[in-house]
């Protein structure tokens, strides 16, 4: 055969044959699969271990601890290191509830007032049940505008300087009556502030959403209400910078309950989720329970929590409820509450 006939044959024998495909095909069979990477970011103060969170987690599955000694049956107040308070169990509650208003999902409303934090005034929450049909922006204007169960707290509006408020689906409308546009004299700035925002997140929790506030007057908007400039329709601030840390919804301010299992829920936000639940009488501490909230490291969020002490035990009568985020340097609140 001559060499000619023989390039002839090898010719016809690959003529087939696509050598770019089969290369890419070969280098499918063994290329991994894309990896993805986490992004990370820069954590504020109030970020925390990957660890810490790991734990909170955990703590919302199931937190069971016993907190007494062996004398948890002592009908006396904890007054040394070795006679603890009576056994307490904490339990998470449902993480799906919306971060600001997780009581007013069984139809409560919540309304929030001024009180002092631990560094400055910061917004306290009060969680009530409306009357049936009523309005919820008109229940919270007039919530607004009364004054709170808990003495420890205070509302600087007064009686007709807000009118009623409508929403829209994408804005909620204040109409003011005659509330000054210049801050008073005896209104420190952050008062001034922390009022304005008292109205936008008591009217958002009334709508269930995070609509923005534009306060008018006769169907213009203003532009400024109590020195605070409302030229533009107003936002939420942060939850971290504008709330109390800690707060407690159940049971009320002058609540009358039946010794033997008492159940204490708010929302909090606290390194780690961490809660402390402590019944005073006296100065003295009669039952203390540790808790965890449903999340925490979130600086727009706050987070539920409930905790149950059990006071069949406990001699009846006027007790402080304590709540506090660890040591109470970053958010505490109080109720005072009777038990028969």
């Amino acid at each position: 055969m001559s060499d000619d006939e023989l390039r002839r044959l090898l010719s016809d024998a690959v003529s087939d044959i696509d050598p770019v495909d089969r290369i890419e095909e070969m280098r499918a069979s063994v290329r991994p699969s894309p990896r993805v990477v986490p992004a990370t970011r820069a954590r504020s103060w109030y970020a925390a271990t990957g660890i810490g969170a790991t734990a909170a987690v955990i703590g919302v599955v199931a937190f069971v601890t016993h907190v007494a000694s062996d004398r948890s049956t002592h009908l006396g107040a904890a007054t040394d290191g070795n006679a603890g308070p009576p056994t307490a169990t904490a339990t998470a509650i449902d993480s799906s509830v919306p971060s600001q208003t997780p009581a007013a999902e069984t139809g409560r409303a919540a309304v929030y007032y001024l009180g002092e934090g631990p560094h400055t005034t910061v917004l306290y929450r009060e969680v009530s049940t409306p009357p049936v049909g009523a309005s919820p922006l008109g229940y919270a204007i007039t919530g607004l505008m009364s004054d709170p169960l808990d003495p420890d707290y205070r509302t600087p509006w007064r009686a007709g300087w807000l009118v009623r408020a409508t929403s829209d689906g994408h804005l909620i409308t204040v109409q003011l009556g005659r509330v000054p546009a210049a801050r008073p004299r005896a209104m420190t700035a952050r008062d001034a502030t922390e009022a304005v925002q008292q109205v936008v997140y008591t009217l958002q929790q009334a709508v269930r959403s995070s609509e923005r506030v534009r306060f008018v007057r006769h169907g213009r908007q203003v532009g400024s209400v109590l020195g605070v400039p409302t030229r533009k329709p107003v936002a939420a601030g942060r939850a971290v910078d504008v709330l109390s840390l800690m707060s407690i919804d159940d049971p009320a301010e002058g609540a009358r309950i039946t010794r033997g299992r008492l159940v204490v829920d708010g929302v909090n936000n606290a390194y780690e989720a961490n809660v402390v639940v402590r019944l005073v009488h006296d100065g003295a501490t009669y039952a203390q329970a540790p808790g965890v909230a449903v999340g925490t490291y979130d600086p727009d969020r706050m987070f539920p929590w409930r905790v149950t002490i059990p006071t069949g035990t406990l001699p009846p009568g006027r007790y402080r409820l304590v709540a506090s985020n660890g040591s109470g340097d970053l958010g505490r609140d109080t109720r005072t509450i009777v038990l028969e």
